[in-house]
């Protein structure tokens, strides 16, 4: 009764290099001459807002980062157009794609599934869809910060958006909670839980799966072809 796959990104589809982030950063931080720990705790409290898209764009939300760390009144627009380019830079050179994405999205597409991403991600994270090719791969995007809320509920907007019953998809996400939400909303769910090769997986959930080839061999042995 499987007819499409709603695919959270963080996780599941990508991995963030976070020594890299942070160190993109925090030269954002030098070039306007605010301290580093200042700056990232300017991030970090400004999070939620820019998850839910409350400052319109990239540049609004480097604006709100700024005015958190005390410079906000010195920032022109030229400014934060420069920082939002090495931003958005940063995320594309440190987030990448696990090896079996490409693959395992082709593989469910031709057998009939609708694809969907749904993400908790501010503007810079959820830029990664588009610089890497993913929004290619699918038949749906749907980003918290474009959408202005977050999960759950991006997950019934999902279904909406491909004309999907609740019982008819599926959700494949790395956050526990997110899978027990989506499954208390009538979906299907799946852990993920990704192994860094040589690590041990003892702690991985019963159950969860460790990469989208143990998706593929779930999900195309329930998807049913749309009807009419």
């Amino acid at each position: 009764m499987t007819r499409a796959v709603l695919l959270d990104l963080y996780g599941t589809l990508v991995e963030p290099d976070w020594g890299a982030l942070t160190a993109g950063r925090d030269a954002i931080a030098d070039r306007v001459g605010v301290a580093r720990a200042e700056a990232q705790s300017a991030w970090t409290s400004t999070h939620e807002a820019r998850m839910r898209g409350q400052h319109g764009s990239l540049e609004g939300d480097l604006a709100a980062v700024l005015a958190k760390a005390g410079i906000g009144s010195q920032v022109t627009d030229d400014l934060l157009a420069e920082l939002a380019a090495s931003e958005q830079a940063n995320w594309r050179r440190g987030v990448r794609l696990y090896p079996d994405v490409v693959p395992t999205l082709g593989r469910l597409r031709r057998a009939g599934a609708r694809l969907a991403i749904v993400t908790n991600a501010s503007a810079e994270a959820a830029g990664v869809v588009s610089a890497l090719g993913l929004d290619g791969l699918v038949d749906v995007v749907l980003a918290s910060c474009d959408a202005r809320t977050v999960k759950p509920h991006l997950f019934l907007l999902a279904i909406r958006e491909l004309g999907i019953p609740r019982a008819g998809a599926v959700l494949v996400d790395d956050e526990q909670a997110q899978v027990e939400a989506a499954t208390r909303m009538g979906l299907q769910a799946i852990l993920i839980r990704r192994v860094a090769a040589g690590k041990s997986d003892a702690g991985v959930a019963p159950g969860a799966i460790r990469d989208l080839a143990g998706l593929a061999e779930q999900v195309l042995g329930a998807l049913t072809p749309p009807r009419g």
